[in-house]
């Protein structure tokens, strides 16, 4: 069996280790367009800021690939699919045939036009490792960097570049920092304490024309800038699936077992559509857990075992600054129907949302109250009705112990097994 893999990320590499614990002696190769294997995609703001060093990126190590015998072909972009013939083209100018095959491209960074960005040499994205090394030889003490951008990749940025610039500027559309994500109570406590680290927020507002060096915002202001960082946000890569006639909507369609519209193609990861549990609606929620999920649930099925990918919802786990946040589900709903709980204690930038609808938890936000965080994601994973837990979760501070006696026992003893 020939099993092929366009994509050497978090999802191709949980991919290549279920077919690999499945079928001991199938040919498995994976192409990257990258010339790095696979590396921890969050670390490269830490990368950036010298926190990592490259080779402690590493999702795995070479010895995994030999022990595992799966063939990494590095610097090889995947152009075309050949579906009657179960054959891919490639940059290399080598072409690499299938049985089974996996699009597993995850996002490329979306940057809007801009009336002469051509201008500023030193204009970059914020999703590689590749871009991190190329923003790291540009900048210097006296840079003015501006970042389009208050998302999560924006203020990861922001953050790895804090002490190794002059000035930063953060722009958005949005009236809030991660808006996607963020209520604006939320929000507003974060911009308070980030903009006490050489960093000023744009918001509202956004980037009209690029100079050589300055960029006019719409609202007429002009800022310097000799490094400018596009983060506007990204959108699923579904370039290659294109050529193979596969199903795509906002991201690459598929079915519970990872198989998309094309018979022994399957992907996932970012650049495919999946079910959200709480809206019951297939979107693209590009989160690391749910493209390694994804990744093993599409292996396992190439591999001949049929396993259900059985749907997610959307998770952040954030760190910048110093300050850490967690959010999960539903945290900004428009619908008035929902109930809210909120407790906030500015002067120790702490904040707990809790949204509620129909006798469930729907959603929550913790900024900088981590401890928690796994029993919230729990309720709202096994839809649990609150009425049958031992108090009001809205009303005191919640612990294992909020479960009546039984449910606790199985979930430290699910615990202690894992």
């Amino acid at each position: 069996m020939e099993y092929l893999i366009i994509g050497n990320s978090v999802a191709g590499t949980s991919c290549s280790e279920k077919i690999r614990s499945i079928d001991k002696d199938g040919h498995i190769t994976m192409l990257s367009e990258e010339s790095f294997a696979a590396y921890g995609r969050p670390l490269i703001s830490y990368y950036l800021s010298g926190k990592v060093d490259a080779n402690l990126m590493q999702y795995r190590t070479e010895e995994f690939y030999k022990k595992n015998k799966i063939n990494v072909v590095l610097n090889c972009k995947a152009l075309n699919i050949d579906v009657k013939n179960k054959k891919v083209k490639c940059s290399n100018n080598k072409i690499y045939s299938y049985d089974k095959l996996l699009i597993a491209t995850g996002s490329v960074p979306f940057v809007p036009p801009v009336k002469g960005i051509e201008n500023q040499k030193n204009t970059f994205t914020f999703l590689k490792l590749e871009d991190a090394k190329k923003i790291e030889k540009a900048v210097t003490k006296k840079s003015n960097v501006v970042i389009v951008g208050a998302g999560l990749i924006g203020l990861k940025a922001a953050e790895a570049l804090a002490d190794k610039v002059a000035k930063i500027s953060v722009i958005d559309l949005a009236d809030r920092l991660m808006a996607s994500v963020l209520d604006k109570q939320t929000a507003l406590i974060i911009q308070k304490y980030i903009e006490k680290n050489k960093v000023k927020f744009y918001l509202s507002n956004t980037v009209s024309e690029v100079n050589k060096d300055s960029v006019v915002l719409k609202n007429g202001e002009t800022l310097p800038c000799d490094i400018l960082i596009m983060a506007v946000g990204v959108k699923p890569n579904t370039e290659i699936a294109l050529t193979a006639g596969v199903k795509i909507n906002r991201g690459i369609t598929v079915n519970e077992y990872m198989e998309t519209s094309v018979k022994n193609i399957f992907s996932a990861g970012d650049c495919v559509e999946s079910l959200d549990l709480l809206s019951n609606q297939n979107k693209v929620l590009a989160l690391w857990p749910n493209a390694y999920m994804q990744g093993e649930t599409a292996g396992s099925n190439m591999a001949g075992v049929k396993n259900e990918f059985k749907g997610s919802f959307a998770m952040n786990a954030i760190g910048f600054f110093g300050i850490q946040l967690i959010s999960a589900g539903i945290v900004d709903p428009k619908d008035g129907k929902y109930k809210i709980y909120i407790e906030e204690n500015e002067k120790d930038i702490t904040y707990k949302k809790l949204v509620v609808d129909d006798n469930k938890l729907l959603g929550f936000a913790l900024l900088n109250l981590p401890d928690r965080a796994g029993i919230y994601t729990s309720l709202i994973n096994d839809d649990v009705k609150l009425d049958s837990l031992n108090y009001d979760i809205t009303k005191k501070d919640i612990g294992l112990n909020v479960f009546p006696q039984d449910i606790r026992h199985n979930k430290m003893f699910r615990s202690n097994k894992q």
